[in-house]
């Protein structure tokens, strides 16, 4: 009869290498897992059991949970308005004009009014007889005012009666004693 070949060395079973382990320890390595993803405290950590340094403060600090022993105000109080006191204005003192400045002044705001385009040519449409915008018109009148006011500052303001009848100028001229010596040096008289 043939006879069963022995088992040699490295058929034999190893009991350590395919034993199962136990239930118990399945589980282990399960919790384990579970630890080792979470992160943080453990949930309830405030509310676990005290440890003996704490027990002697408890009576101070019963509750983490609770806020501030300070009461409050149920009833909503007029807001109290601070009045800040207002900061001092510093005084600059204003430049001091002279009379000269002040005259130079305004002699270039009318010669500025005098040369400008757009007033020249809305007297020279008024002339012509032709219409202009109301706006135009408001302008117009607010610079005609300004330079009859800028002439009166100035003194150029004196307008001479224009004669309307020739007799009076003539009578003007004979009137006013015109003497040549005062403009002329030069000028002798026969």
């Amino acid at each position: 009869m043939a006879t069963k070949p022995e088992k040699s060395a490295g058929n034999a079973k190893r009991p350590d290498s395919k034993k199962k382990k136990p239930a118990f320890s399945a589980q282990d390595a399960r919790e384990q897992k579970k630890q080792a993803k979470r992160k943080g405290l453990r949930p309830g950590a405030r509310n676990s059991a005290e440890t003996t340094e704490q027990k002697g403060q408890g009576a101070k600090n019963k509750d983490a949970r609770v806020g501030s022993r300070k009461p409050v105000a149920l009833v909503a109080e007029a807001p109290v308005k601070v009045v800040k006191a207002p900061k001092p204005i510093a005084v600059k003192p204003e430049p001091v004009v002279t009379q000269e400045q002040q005259l130079a002044k305004w002699e270039r705001e009318l010669d500025k009014l005098e040369n400008d385009d757009r007033l020249n040519a809305l007297l020279d449409k008024l002339e012509l007889a032709q219409a202009i915008s109301a706006d135009d018109q408001e302008w117009l009148d607010k610079k005609l005012a300004r330079h009859q006011e800028l002439l009166k500052l100035l003194g150029l303001n004196e307008e001479e009666k224009e004669a309307s009848d020739p007799d009076e100028l003539l009578q003007r001229f004979i009137e006013t004693d015109f003497d040549p010596k005062e403009f002329d040096s030069l000028y002798k008289k026969d």
